[in-house]
């Protein structure tokens, strides 16, 4: 879901970091490694998939060089930090080190020791709203807000609860740097201090009607430890009664954290729904800066947990259907590597719309996902979805 309006200024600021690198001109979209025009694809990333896969060394300067530019408007480190003295923060596979004037790659940690209370731990920099049920999530058609599944220990009616509320926590921090990241607006924050708030703001915000939390962002990988204290308060107070703990990630952090985020959500009835944005490493560096081995190894890791609570389903993926990058064949992988985990883990290919330094893409068209759907089926998995259909093209 998109974050409020209210950033004209470092609006412009992207759109001249866009239009600087010669972007939004699709019908001039050149690779500038292969020369060939890139068809139907924005020129965001300046390369084409082809050459990202089969000539990464050409690739990888411009690709980091345009990451670097989108992070330097938002004052934030343009690589994970490698202090050779200084804070170690283990919390996802970033392992940055922070030395006293430094902060980390999601804007969070810090290395100084007057940090260390507002730090994602027992304070955190996020924000909250009640969302009524059904909700927009990747994985209403399966849990038990949206369907009743697990009735009537994990959910409060039969089909959708009605008249109850998710509540909705968005975290303004990233360890991920996505360049179609729709709500790139919290970035700017990161230079504040004005939204840090401590975990009773949150978990006193749990009401009668609440009877899910889903974290989200951002990502909640970056302070973890905060969501965490809010969710084992969270149901400390409120015993005897549904409160599904989910979770909305890149997957990426440390996996004795996976396991603590996994057991809530096990116990409680909910999810974890991690985005698997690209199959081939290359790719996901291209999109998001950094690779997805951790990404994949978590998941698999989690897999394991299945059996531990069938219905509801404890893992949930989607992919977002990147026109030219995210294509028939990364789906393809994608859903065979699911499949082979457990062929009735949901998978929810999410329709792709044009955001932040990626703008003058288009969005995903039907004959792309209908193709990518029909390769999740063949790769075996038998829970499969279309979502965001009203960006579908």
């Amino acid at each position: 879901m998109n974050r409020e309006a209210g950033y004209d200024a470092i609006g412009v600021e992207v759109t001249v970091l866009i239009k600087r690198r010669g972007r939004l001109r699709k019908s001039e979209a050149i690779c500038l490694v292969c020369g060939k025009e890139m068809k139907d694809l924005g020129g965001s990333l300046e390369v084409c998939p082809e050459c990202i896969r089969g000539r990464w060394e050409e690739c990888e300067g411009r690709i980091q060089a345009i990451h670097s530019g989108s992070r330097e408007i938002f004052e934030l480190p343009p690589v994970p930090p490698r202090s050779e003295s200084g804070v170690l923060c283990n919390l996802c596979f970033n392992r940055c080190r922070m030395d006293e004037q430094g902060k980390g790659y999601c804007g969070i940690r810090e290395g100084s020791e007057e940090s260390l209370l507002k730090d994602g731990r027992t304070q955190a920099r996020v924000s909250c709203y009640y969302d009524p049920l059904p909700t927009n999530c990747v994985a209403d058609w399966v849990c038990p807000g949206g369907t009743g599944a697990g009735y009537p220990e994990y959910a409060n009616d039969r089909g959708t609860e009605v008249g109850y509320y998710n509540l909705a926590v968005f975290f303004e921090a990233c360890n991920f740097n996505c360049l179609y990241c729709q709500n790139w607006h919290f970035k700017k924050r990161g230079s504040s201090r004005q939204l840090w708030h401590p975990v009773d703001m949150v978990a006193g915000a749990v009401n009668r009607q609440t009877s899910c939390i889903c974290y989200f962002g951002g990502d909640p990988t970056p302070q973890l430890p905060y969501a965490l204290l809010v969710s084992e308060r969270a149901r400390r107070e409120n015993p005897g009664r549904i409160l599904r703990i989910c979770w909305e990630t890149n997957g990426s952090m440390n996996p004795d954290w996976l396991k603590r985020m996994a057991k809530m959500s096990l116990d409680s009835g909910g999810c974890v729904k991690i985005d698997l944005k690209a199959w081939d490493p290359r790719i996901h560096k291209a999109l998001c800066g950094c690779d997805n081995r951790q990404v994949l190894e978590n998941f698999a890791l989690l897999a394991k947990w299945i059996p531990l609570r069938p219905t509801p389903p404890l893992l949930v993926a989607s992919t977002v259907l990147v026109p030219g990058y995210v294509d028939e064949e990364e789906i393809r992988n994608i859903a065979s590597f699911i499949a082979r985990l457990n062929p009735d883990i949901p998978y929810t290919l999410l329709a792709f719309a044009p955001q932040f330094l990626m703008e003058d893409f288009a969005c995903t068209s039907k004959a792309q996902a209908e193709a990518c759907l029909e390769a999740a089926r063949r790769a075996g998995l038998r829970r499969v979805r279309i979502g965001n259909q009203h960006f579908v093209q």
